[in-house]
């Protein structure tokens, strides 16, 4: 049923029928002799939807897309149009969106001592929070401290942990809950912890999860006093025409002092097996501070938008205990409905402050101009640029978009490695040692400003412990060269052109 509810809603069925019916409309005046009436309406349908469409602010391709698909097929065009701006939600779900932000982020302030410190300490750390801070309105905060996790093992050991010492609530936000394993325990952590008494939220993304757990799991969640909040529910109602938007986020803050960041999901393919090679490697962050409001704000935001209930922040809120470190962090959280492509912007605010070296790893690569030049001018330059690219040999159509960039890159200088040492999901990028972002974002320019994600810029000292798992996944990767390259075969070819001209009408 879900699989037919997400067809129904989907947007290339949408243009399929518009495609359809622009045709049959064609033909049919055609047969009758009423072709002049044909072109006179689409004349008009054309004037009036530039008209609209020039004056709305999305990227210069996109438009050029639609006005040359107006000449021939007006109709194609203009459902086109509305499909990729139901995209982002219905002008009701925008509002909605806007008034969650607008409300709840009044509740986190930027110091200016800790912005001018930082400013002081590194002026291009600055710059880069500093943007963060004006887009999406979250406040960066020195003294956190930080714990790196660069597999899962020791990151569920700490974070069941955590939750076993919970004292007066746990908000847990996860993408993806595959059965098994590290779900039966957490499950008997949270269901232990709400007969306690501690208020237990979990929330999911509902398109996803329903595919790997029954509606008697969610049942049996409730039954045991753990509140379950599907995001962006599938089964119709006001979110279905934003169905297609995933939420990425995987937090966890405990009592509100301990907060966790992670690109794990609960699933068993995390943990070590008799083999490390057949374990997904990915990475997380404990984070413990003031910095862990940011995580709090970003869950409650969903919360709401998912139960259309008003929260007072305050109540969720800890004074934590001062530590003294010399890390700065800003947790942010991105959504669908802004226009601003924020994840793409910080990386490039990123690269482009860099002065020694870059390291990127990703599981996909969709480079548009902006950031691909930016990319090459640095190498150009003489910053030293690495980017470890994780194929996934199940879909293999992704491994052939991401080489059709490489040797654009390998020619200008930038160093470019394949993760050899099985699976790996992390997505991280280091600038010269000492800056850090760790997120749920891929290097992709095409689709991920179209979904709920998040991430941890990190500034300071915590970053050898990253600089360390660097270092031990490009010693785990082979180097890409031309000569690689030329061995392509021409369906490889063919699939990842093809990928590159949909991405077009995306």
């Amino acid at each position: 049923m879900n699989k037919f509810v997400r067809f129904i809603n989907s947007s290339k069925l949408h243009l399929w029928l518009a495609f359809i019916i622009n045709v049959a409309g064609l033909v049919v005046c055609e047969c009758f002799g009423y072709g002049w009436a044909y072109f006179s309406a689409t004349a008009f349908m054309t004037m009036v939807s530039i008209f609209f469409l020039a004056g709305r602010a999305e990227k210069d391709s996109y438009k050029v897309v639609v006005f040359l698909t107006m000449i021939i097929l007006p109709l194609l065009a203009i459902t086109y149009g509305c499909a990729l701006k139901e995209k982002k939600g219905s002008k009701k779900i925008r509002k909605d969106w806007s008034d969650i932000i607008y409300r709840n982020r009044k509740n986190v302030f930027q110091s200016n001592e800790t912005m001018q410190i930082l400013k002081n300490e590194n002026e291009d750390a600055y710059k880069t929070c500093n943007y963060l801070v004006n887009s999406v309105g979250m406040p960066c905060f020195q003294n956190a401290r930080v714990k790196y996790y660069s597999f899962g093992d020791a990151y569920f050991t700490d974070l069941f942990e955590e939750c076993k010492n919970a004292k007066r609530f746990i908000l847990f936000e996860c993408y993806k809950i595959v059965p098994g394993k590290l779900w039966t325990e957490f499950f008997d952590i949270l269901r232990l912890k709400a007969r306690e008494g501690v208020l237990v939220r979990l929330m999911y993304d509902d398109s996803v999860c329903t595919k790997y757990m029954s509606s008697e799991t969610y049942e049996k969640m409730q039954n045991h006093g753990i509140e379950t909040i599907p995001f962006n529910r599938v089964k119709g109602g006001k979110q279905s025409t934003f169905i297609n938007c995933r939420n990425y986020k995987r937090i966890c803050i405990v009592d509100g002092n301990i907060g966790f960041f992670a690109g794990y999901n609960i699933d068993d393919a995390y943990i070590t097996g008799q083999d490390r090679a057949s374990t997904n490697k990915d990475c997380a962050l404990r984070l413990q501070g003031d910095c862990v409001k940011n995580l709090t704000v970003m869950f409650l935001e969903d919360y709401q938008f998912a139960t259309k209930k008003i929260v007072n922040l305050q109540e969720y809120f800890s004074e934590s205990e001062p530590v003294k470190t010399k890390d700065w962090v800003l947790p942010y959280s991105t959504n669908p409905v802004s226009l601003e492509h924020t994840n793409k912007n910080v990386i490039l605010s990123m690269i482009n402050n860099a002065k020694e070296s870059i390291n990127i790893t990703t599981t996909y690569l969709a480079l548009d101009d902006e950031l691909k030049n930016a990319l090459v001018i640095a190498a150009k330059s003489g910053i030293k640029v690495r980017l470890v690219f994780a194929p996934d040999d199940t879909r293999k159509y992704i491994k052939a978009l991401a080489r059709s960039y490489f040797y654009d890159l390998i020619k200008e200088g930038i160093e470019v490695y394949e993760y050899k040492n099985g699976r790996m999901s992390t997505r991280l990028i280091m600038i010269d040692d000492n800056a850090a972002l760790v997120s749920t974002n891929n290097l992709d320019c095409l689709r991920t400003y179209k979904h709920f994600n998040a991430g941890v810029y990190v500034y300071g000292e915590s970053i050898i412990l990253m600089h360390n798992d660097m270092r031990e996944i490009i010693a785990s990767s082979q180097s890409v060269s031309i000569k690689d390259l030329q061995k392509r075969k021409i369906p490889e070819k063919f699939s990842a052109a093809w990928r590159k001209f949909t991405s077009i009408f995306k």
